[in-house]
Order: structure tokens, then sequence, then C-alpha cells
């Protein structure tokens, strides 16, 4: 059946409708999606402040069998009312310190973290078995930093230098499984759980050749059949942990399925497919691509979240993409960003209220001159003659910018 598009104010939108085309060019405009539902008031509110007119897709809005959308939509709040007594929608945390302040107390946890997967993998090394004790600890404080602010972490994500792929990757991959169960409202002991079998998901490549794990360039196809084996090494080693449980084990072997089926070692799909496991897959996609490697060089979070975007309902499940983009947010901590006026800023910190509208720490005036004294801007108050619009995502390094050069002055 062919599209219905009908050319409304955005004074008229409804929760529920679908935007096809907006009153401007998408590649002018900040919304990430060409193409989306409206869910809440709260982003009519956001539409309203940016477009005069939209376009909407009545037939989307209204045919009997638009409830296929809602049909995934049901079955995956099922799959969280099961595990944590409500749906996925409702986070039940909220910030209790600012990221200044905890991101002193995030160094000192992020370091901990990196000297324990350290001696995990000098302990695999030496044939000796895992202690969960000694992980979850670990878990739990990272844990307990990323509930009271997760951009603290997110800062220390983006900050930190590359110098071992294998452990930052596990550390980073845990950290943003607790931000991420902690934007869905996971109970405490379920963020212990999925922190740590992303940390511990790709600890099976201790059992594989140092030169493939860095090799400078792609694998051949007899070396990725090799570098797939570190899943089944990876589970031999979590099953002989004392108290390990199934929902660990089952995220650790699971983790590079596919939603499409395209995955491995076992090809399954969609919901054949644990919950932690499909989102173990989309953290350890955002990770890797946002991370200099021996062969590829790291794209910006904003990019990133684009490349998840268009890898919706084949790679990953859609909804869960969606969702991880709500929890890092449209712009993420660490983008270089461009306002209307022509100011240019770094975002420091997310409103998770009103995720288009960030803090940001100016850094250039409207002519691209650096300003003598950096002015932080919450784009979700009012400031008497400031325009608090954001025009554009930039790239890291336009105008000589690199954010990761700026953060600790703010």
């Amino acid at each position: 059946m062919a599209i219905s598009k009908k050319k409304i104010s955005t004074l008229d939108l409804k929760p529920g409708m679908y935007v096809t085309q907006l009153d401007r060019p998408w590649r002018e405009a900040d919304v990430l999606f060409q193409g989306f539902y409206v869910n809440s008031l709260e982003q009519i509110e956001e539409l309203r402040n940016k477009y005069r007119y939209v376009y909407v897709d009545i037939w989307r809005d209204s045919a009997p069998d638009r409830p296929k959308q809602d049909i995934k939509e049901d079955a995956l709040d099922e799959e969280f009312r099961n595990l944590c007594g409500h749906s996925k929608r409702n986070n039940v945390y909220k910030d209790s310190t600012s990221v200044d302040k905890e991101f002193v107390v995030a160094q000192e946890k992020y370091k901990r973290a990196m000297e324990t997967v350290t001696e995990m993998m000098r302990d695999l090394q030496a044939g000796r078995t895992l202690k969960l004790v000694m992980i979850n600890n670990v878990v739990t404080d990272l844990m307990e930093s990323i509930l009271r602010n997760p951009d603290a972490f997110s800062w220390l994500m983006y900050l930190k230098n590359k110098d071992d792929y294998s452990y930052t990757h596990s550390v980073d991959s845990c950290a943003l499984a607790i931000t991420f169960g902690r934007h869905l409202g996971l109970p405490r002991e379920s963020l212990i759980s999925i922190g740590t079998g992303a940390l511990l998901s790709d600890v099976g490549k201790v059992k594989l050749p140092e030169g493939l794990l860095n090799k400078p360039g792609r694998l051949s196809p007899d070396e990725f059949q090799v570098m797939k084996k570190h899943v089944d090494f990876g589970v031999d080693i979590v099953m002989k942990i004392k108290d390990s449980s199934m929902e660990l084990i089952s995220m650790v072997r699971t983790h590079h399925e596919r939603f499409d089926g395209s995955g491995y070692p076992l090809g399954i799909r969609g919901s054949d497919i644990p919950l932690f496991g499909r989102i173990a897959g989309i953290l350890d996609c955002y990770d890797a691509i946002t991370s200099d490697r021996s062969y590829q060089k790291a794209i910006s979070p904003h990019q990133a979240l684009r490349v998840l975007y268009n890898m919706r309902d084949k790679a990953f499940q859609e909804t869960l993409v969606e969702l991880f983009i709500q929890c890092l947010g449209v712009y993420p901590t660490g983008s270089l960003v461009e306002m209307v006026s022509g100011e240019v800023g770094i975002v420091i910190e997310q409103n998770r209220a009103r995720r288009l509208r960030p803090k940001i720490m100016l850094i250039l005036n409207h002519h691209k001159v650096p300003l003598k004294s950096y002015e932080t801007l919450d784009l979700d108050r009012e400031t008497a003659g400031k325009s608090l619009e954001l025009a554009k995502v930039l790239e890291p390094g336009t105008y000589g910018i690199d954010p990761k050069e700026y953060y600790l002055r703010a």
C-alpha cells in the first residue's frame, strides 16, 4: 500500500503519529532518525520549538496492521517485567551528584577495574580459575558510581588512551552495560549480572594467539574462523567459575549472535537470543567502533549511534537500539557541537529528562574565535541573550578542537 503523507502544523501533532518529513532537509535538522514515531508530549514540545510543520504518514498511524511494531514492543516489555517487575520504560534512578564531583571517584574505580582485568588475564594465562567475588566487587564499585552519575564514566571512556584494547574493551563494555541497564531501570542485582557478563564477554580471547589479536589489518577468512573460537573458550572459562549463573554463561555465549541470524557461533535469531545477549551485542559493537584499534580509527559517538541505527532490525533489535540511543543521548557526552548562534562547544553532561537539551561548554564564539574563559550552558534553562539551540554535530578536529583536550578545563 502506498504511503499517504499529510502536511500538518506541529501544533497538531499527537503521540502515535509517524513523521516522515520535516519542514527542512533532514541533513539540516538535529533529528537523528529519518522517519520516526512521536512517542511523548515532551518530544512534541521539542518538535514544536524547532519546526513549524511536518509531514505524517496517515497509514502508519491508523492502518489495521500497525500493531506489528507494538507486538514487538509488548514482547520486550514482557521480558523486562519478568526480569525486574516493570516495563523497560520505568527508569527508577536519579542523578545524585554532579559529573565533576563523580569524575574524581570514577577515575579511581576505572583504574581499579583495569587492574582487576589485568589480574584476571594473568590468572587465566597461569591456568588459574577466576573468582566471581573479586569480579563482582569491581562491578559493584562501577555500578555505584554510574548510579550516582553515568556521565562521569562516559567521559572516562571518551578521554582515555586505548593502549590495550582487549582490557579497556572489557571495562568499557561493563560500564556501558550498567549505564544502559540504569536507563532501563533494571534492579541492582540485574545491573551486576549484566555488568559482569559484559566484563567477561571477551575473556576467551586470552586463549587466542597474540599476533591474531593485534594484527594490523583485516583478518583472513581462516583467521576469522580462529577468532570466532574465543566465544567457546570464554564459555568454558566462565563455566569453571564457582557460582557462575546460567544468565552469565548465556550472555558470554550469545554476545556475537545477531538479530537477523547472521551472528556466531550458533546462528540463532530474534528472541531466541537471550535479552542480555542482544544487549551485549549492541554494547560490543558500539565500543569497538568508537575505539582506536590496530586496523581501524575510532569514529565519534554520534557517528557510532548512526551506524547502530542503520543496523536496526538487521544485526540488532530495533527497539533496543532506539533505547540505547535514548540512553546515551542524540548528542552523546563528548560530542563537538555548533549552536544556531554559530558558537561552538562540547557536550559535557546529559539532561536525562530532556535528551535534546544537554549541558554545553562553549569553546569558540560565533566568529569561531577561542573564548578567554569557557562558559557552561544548560540548554534546558533560559539564558538571557543566548540562543539555546543546537544546529549540528561536528567531527572531532573541526576548527582545531579535540574535545578530549578540553573537558578537564571545565
